[in-house]
């Protein structure tokens, strides 16, 4: 009885130690999200009733019928007619909810990625993310802006698939937000990089949302010509190109009074066949077990919005979290090493210039619109360690790269 009294009275006095400290770290978590419900709510007063909600307010000016069409009539025009007949805050609290639950599964999503010691972590850093789309400070979740619905639907359609083995909701998720945004389709590259045997759904997903972009022409010429002459209008006046490889050589083309159409075209098809190519032979790493899903997914989804061809802050938002967790590996990874030292200094230069860009997103005159080439450069950065990792994790260095490839490259469609 004396030993079961001790033992009794020791867990007693270590429990009464160590709550504090569970305690004093869930009430930090709680506090952090608390603050960003918080800064949330005054963002979505603000959003219907001030100055901002840039987006939001587009909206329903293109719903009354303004001379703009922010996105393709086969969006545009069965909402408008939804919002006629139901009352204007009807629309404005189904529309805010849906706001809301798109960027908490984006949260959510991106948890996934995650082992449970870097949940641990991550529970600070997820509440204040979404004032970081793609890890810098911006404030597109004030913009009311539909990519956060829109990318909610389509990872929640991922994760189901990864989960369970199915991807009929993702299809159907991905073939109603590329109703809104066409671009969306190249979020179909997940159930190739992920599921097995997926290729012949994916391609008729592809073509059915095409053929439905292209019948739009044919059915409402007149709105199609002005969603048209929007896109021209945002890409002449407000250089809205993108934060994409892409995006960022049409800018700099424009700039100097050169044609950028065509030279951009190619150069995406170039680089987006690369990078899928890149993508489908690591993906081999995954289906053969060499890397965890953990190590595979945070690299897989920021791969596929690379492969956007107009990459917004509202993408880049999608995959913060990602990002945020291959950061942290490669800081975890190199331990005391100079890289890691290396990799400091390079954060804190990095955060000194974003908060400059945020306070005069133009102070380099050379180089206007810097948040996007900073955008380009982190996601791009992040990528290529994040493949390093992978790599690493593989067992696989840059000497045995050419044998491996050339040994799965025959099991590239299976």
């Amino acid at each position: 009885m004396k030993v079961r009294e001790i033992e009794e009275r020791s867990r007693i006095v270590f429990s009464k130690r160590s709550c504090p400290t569970r305690d004093r770290g869930r009430w930090a978590v709680r506090l952090l999200w608390l603050g960003a419900a918080c800064s949330g709510a005054v963002m979505a007063y603000f959003l219907v009733f001030g100055s901002v909600g840039s987006d939001a307010k587009d909206y329903l000016s293109a719903l009354h019928g303004s001379s703009l069409l922010p996105y393709s009539p086969l969006f545009m025009i069965p909402a408008a007619g939804v919002a006629k007949v139901l009352p204007l805050w009807l629309v404005i609290t189904f529309f805010g909810i849906a706001y809301v639950l798109g960027w908490l599964t984006q949260l959510w999503v991106g948890m996934q990625c995650a082992t449970p010691e870097e949940r641990r972590i991550l529970r600070y850093v997820a509440p204040v993310i979404a004032f970081f789309p793609g890890l810098l400070i911006s404030d597109s979740i004030a913009t009311g802006n539909i990519a956060y619905i829109l990318y909610g639907m389509v990872l929640a359609g991922a994760a189901m698939g990864w989960k369970r083995g199915s991807w009929k909701w993702f299809y159907l998720a991905v073939l109603a937000a590329s109703c809104v945004k066409v671009q969306m389709l190249t979020m179909l590259a997940i159930p190739l990089l992920c599921g097995r045997r997926q290729w012949m759904r994916t391609l008729a997903t592809s073509t059915i949302g095409l053929s439905l972009y292209a019948l739009q022409s044919l059915i409402w010429p007149q709105a199609f010509h002005l969603y048209l002459n929007t896109l021209t209008i945002m890409a002449q006046s407000k250089h809205e190109f993108g934060c994409g490889p892409a995006g960022n050589l049409a800018r700099i083309l424009q700039g100097f009074g050169l044609p950028y159409e065509v030279p951009c075209v190619l150069f995406y098809a170039c680089y987006a066949i690369a990078l899928f190519l890149l993508l489908l032979w690591l993906s081999h790493l995954y289906r053969e077990q060499r890397v965890c899903f953990e190590s595979w997914a945070p690299v897989m989804l920021v791969g596929v919005i690379l492969l956007n061809p107009r990459i917004l802050c509202y993408d880049a938002a999608a995959v913060s979290l990602p990002l945020a967790i291959l950061v942290w590996r490669a800081l975890h990874e190199d331990g005391r090493s100079p890289r890691r030292v290396v990799l400091i200094g390079a954060g804190i230069a990095w955060f000194t210039l974003n908060v400059l860009v945020e306070v005069n997103e133009d102070f380099v005159t050379i180089f206007p619109y810097a948040w996007r080439y900073l955008e380009m450069l982190l996601m791009l950065g992040i990528f290529a360690g994040g493949v390093r990792q992978v790599l690493k994790e593989a067992g696989i260095e840059p000497s045995t790269m050419e044998s491996y490839a050339a040994e799965s490259e025959m099991a590239s469609f299976d």
